[in-house]
């Protein structure tokens, strides 16, 4: 079983006493960061739709890429996910679970194990950026996240809680994986709507539920009850999970 999650904007660098891996597609790494070196940073500034601030700061990331310091991608990202998932209070044995269970899906990286070494950077997936094989991120990386996530999932489930701009990169509709979709839904008004914003920190628990109960099947992820949320089976389907509160 294999669960993904989109990355986060927000990154905090602080040095992490653990042992590292290897991102898997260090040559695209490297072919994007240099790409991205091109930009200026009002190019930059257009292209992310970001503050100028912003821009400076990634365009510094950018020109400065290769000697950069590397952090271990589950502690660099900070963002809502991360914040559900708090990985600074899990127990060595839980981080091992992530570390064969989690997958980041990533613009710059493409997908990244919990215990990748990674630089800090911006890169969104679904940023319009023409490169050396198409249009967008999406062409860039084309099958190879899918074909590694079919890699890594050993028993061919895949848990979907990631946002429908990264898990378009997955090609998941394409997948010969069993895909899990997972949502969080809150009560209003007798409805059942997405919150974005709780969706996210919902993801990162359900994240870390897995790895605080060693979930191994799609029948065990139905027990997940952090932050009131319950199992709604008269709202999920076969493929889809539903959970709400409220």
């Amino acid at each position: 079983m294999i669960a993904i999650v989109s990355p986060s904007k927000t990154m905090k660098e602080e040095k992490v006493s653990i042992r590292t891996t290897k991102p898997l597609f260090p040559e695209d790494t490297a072919l994007l960061s240099k790409e991205m070196r091109s930009y200026d940073v009002q190019g930059l500034e257009n292209l992310m739709k970001i503050s100028e601030d912003l821009a400076i700061l990634n365009y510094e990331r950018f020109q400065n890429f290769e000697k950069a310091s590397t952090y271990p991608a589950l502690y660099l990202f900070k963002g809502d996910v991360f914040k559900g998932l708090d990985v600074d209070t899990l127990e060595k044995e839980e981080v091992s679970y992530l570390s064969k269970h989690l997958r980041i899906l990533s613009g710059l990286y493409g997908l990244l194990r919990p215990l990748d070494a990674m630089k800090p950077y911006r890169l969104e997936m679904g940023t319009k950026h023409a490169n050396a094989r198409g249009k967008d991120l999406y062409t860039f990386w084309g099958d190879k996240i899918r074909q590694q996530l079919e890699k890594d999932a050993k028993d061919e489930i895949l848990v979907n809680l990631a946002s429908q701009e990264y898990a378009k990169a997955a090609r998941l509709e394409e997948t010969s994986l069993q895909v899990v979709h997972i949502e969080f839904r809150e009560k209003k008004n007798g409805k059942y709507p997405i919150v974005a914003f709780y969706a996210k920190v919902a993801r990162g628990e359900m994240a870390r539920f897995m790895a605080k109960n060693n979930v191994q099947t799609i029948e065990e992820l139905k027990s997940f009850d952090y932050s009131d949320y319950a199992f709604n089976e008269d709202l999920s389907t076969e493929n889809t999970l539903v959970f709400t509160r409220g």
